[in-house]
């Protein structure tokens, strides 16, 4: 058995060609015997060595042939050019990275293994108008050294709390940069960065409240970046775009904003053994977020979003896209993603809340996060926090709503 621990990444992006050369390190943990890593075809290894053992590269998978139980490492220079989970901004505007890190770095990607990461990107003075000024890097975790070289802007980011390789998205842009406390807020135009705050607080003391636990990253980065809606929860970090900023701003629009922020609680702090019980990832962000609009614009405004989601779900129902929430015939991630874990999820949520009333359903809820803080989860432990809530046996309405 293997588990990778510590991941090293550099990565500087050549923004002529939309490739990311990438130097990495991965320490892990093993046995005698062979070790897998996932890539993306489009993540074209040049150079590979192991510190004891032999590597072997395929399209999609590298491995190492290990010969002898302990700590190993194993180093990868790499090219990697447009894939699933990266897009390149028009215009040199910049890049951004979403769920699928092995198009940018060797990984593993199930959700069952957890590592820390250092990640180093430089963007640099070349092919860019203006150099490289203006330019921000936003990564995972906090952040670290930073300084200008010859070669560019570097930029460092520390997650030194295990977490899944999913949660490590970043980005680059030419953006602006407003700090307050504990939130960092990198935009394009920043605006009414004040009333940003003011939101992102009152929604972070609701979601505190709910969890009853501070979530794994101290400290939040929300990123608005260029292009259309978009919507990634990383450690300590949110990606979204300008448009989103706008909406928050202009139309009291949370629900995003929230959702993401929800993540760093359920998702990040109390994370998923496998993809079969995504929804407590998603269905709780999207419940959460439905959950603090009532509290900011009130029962109705909730009630409307319920009602919305009903709808979603009659349509997937007569379209033929039911599934149960826990679900193992996944074959990965992409085939995890969908709206079932976000609708269904929040609905059965919805559905607990009214069968076990406020008090005890949000007991569970805060029961079942601090439980569970820094561990991998499944159905059964969100049904066990809950039972034991309510004082009830609730197997049936388990087996019935999440099951079958």
């Amino acid at each position: 058995m293997a588990q990778s621990t510590h991941y090293s990444v550099k990565l500087v992006p050549d923004f002529e060609r939309h490739v990311l050369l990438g130097d990495e390190t991965i320490e892990f943990q093993a046995n005698a015997g062979e070790v897998a890593w996932q890539k993306q075809a489009g993540l074209h290894i040049v150079a590979s060595k192991a510190a004891k053992g032999a590597v072997t590269v395929a399209e999609q998978l590298v491995t190492v042939r290990v010969l002898s139980v302990g700590r190993h490492s194993v180093r990868f220079k790499f090219e990697a050019a447009a894939g699933r989970g990266i897009k390149w901004f028009e215009d040199n505007a910049g890049l951004a990275t979403a769920f699928y890190c092995e198009t940018w770095m060797v990984c593993d990607n199930s959700p069952g293994q957890r590592a820390t990461l250092q990640l180093e990107i430089v963007v640099p003075f070349k092919h860019l108008p203006q150099g490289a000024r203006g330019f921000w890097a936003v990564g995972p975790g906090r952040p670290g050294k930073e300084w200008v070289g010859d070669d560019g802007h570097h930029f460092v980011f520390e997650q030194n709390d295990p977490v899944q390789t999913y949660l490590l998205s970043f980005a680059i842009a030419r953006l602006e940069v407003a700090m307050d406390g504990r939130y960092s807020i990198y935009a394009q135009r920043m605006g009414a960065n004040n009333v940003a705050f003011a939101k992102t607080a009152d929604a972070y003391a609701f979601l505190r409240s709910a969890a009853s636990i501070d979530p794994m990253n101290s400290h939040y980065t929300q990123a608005f970046l260029p292009g259309p809606s978009m919507g990634q929860e990383a450690a300590g970090m949110a990606l979204m775009s300008q448009d989103d900023l706008s909406d928050l701003l202009d139309k009291d629009d949370v629900q995003l904003m929230a959702h993401e922020l929800a993540h760093q609680w359920w998702g990040v702090t109390v994370g998923i053994q496998s993809w079969s019980d995504f929804w407590l990832n998603e269905g709780f962000a999207e419940f959460m977020s439905n959950a603090y609009i009532e509290m900011h614009q009130g029962r109705a405004a909730y009630n409307q979003k319920i009602v919305e989601l009903q709808g979603r779900m009659k349509k997937l129902r007569e379209e033929g896209k039911d599934r149960p929430l826990h679900w193992e015939k996944w074959k990965d991630a992409h085939e995890a993603l969908g709206p079932i874990p976000y609708v269904k999820g929040a609905l059965f949520l919805e559905r607990l809340r009214t069968e076990l009333g406020d008090e005890i359903f949000w007991r569970g809820i805060g029961l079942y996060t601090s439980g569970n803080a820094r561990r991998l989860v499944d159905s059964s432990d969100f049904e066990r926090a809950m039972e034991k809530a309510s004082g009830r046996d609730l197997k049936t309405l388990f087996d019935e709503a999440v099951y079958h």
